[in-house]
């Protein structure tokens, strides 16, 4: 019908049969060089076959003891207030602090947050507690206003560092309630270490 049909083939072209699936890669037939099973593994894997209902027994009471110290160190934490959330349904607030700066100055914002449905808090205060020979605080006493429910209130305040010797401490943040002689809140915030002392 006048049709032409030219293959081109290369010189080195091979024409050997090949399955049509590709085969296993040549590492899987490469033997592993795997050490012999000592004594104490032989000893090892018969205590495991023979005692492992016991061994699973022990497993369970030893993840349920873990489990019952995370929840009493948890409770024990929220009846304490040393959690940035509040347990009481009352006043349920939520707060997280940033450090700003390089030293010997810094800006301290505690971000105080009002996590009920409908009801705002009032009558609330922050106090910070930290070492009065490291470091010294403008108003280390904070009244807050109103916090109405989801809008985040920032709290500013300056800490400046008033030693040079590359140290640093935890300062400690109470939110407080009148009437009330155990703290809504607190915190450790972990200063970071000062650049250097200002030169005046």
């Amino acid at each position: 019908d006048g049709g032409l049909i030219v293959n081109i083939l290369k010189r080195t072209a091979s024409f050997e049969d090949r399955a049509a699936t590709a085969g296993p890669p040549l590492a899987q037939s490469v033997r592993l060089n795997v050490p012999k099973k000592t004594k104490l593994y032989v000893d090892q894997t018969l205590r495991e076959r023979e005692s492992g209902a016991a061994m699973h027994r022990a497993f369970q009471m030893d993840l349920s003891r873990l489990r019952l110290a995370a929840a009493s160190a948890y409770v024990k934490a929220l009846e304490s207030s040393l959690t940035p959330m509040s347990c009481r349904l009352s006043e349920p607030l939520k707060m997280n602090a940033v450090v700003q700066g390089l030293g010997p100055a810094f800006k301290l914002t505690l971000n105080v947050q009002n996590t009920a449905a409908c009801r705002p808090v009032a009558n609330l205060a922050v106090s910070f507690l930290y070492d009065e020979s490291l470091y010294r605080m403008r108003t280390p006493y904070l009244r807050i206003p109103l916090l109405v429910p989801g809008v985040v209130y920032p709290v500013e305040t300056f800490v400046e560092c008033s030693s040079d010797k590359g140290i640093s401490d935890i300062i400690k943040v109470f939110v407080l309630q009148e009437g009330s002689s155990a703290p809504l809140l607190s915190a450790h915030i972990n200063m970071p270490v000062s650049e250097g002392l200002t030169i005046n």
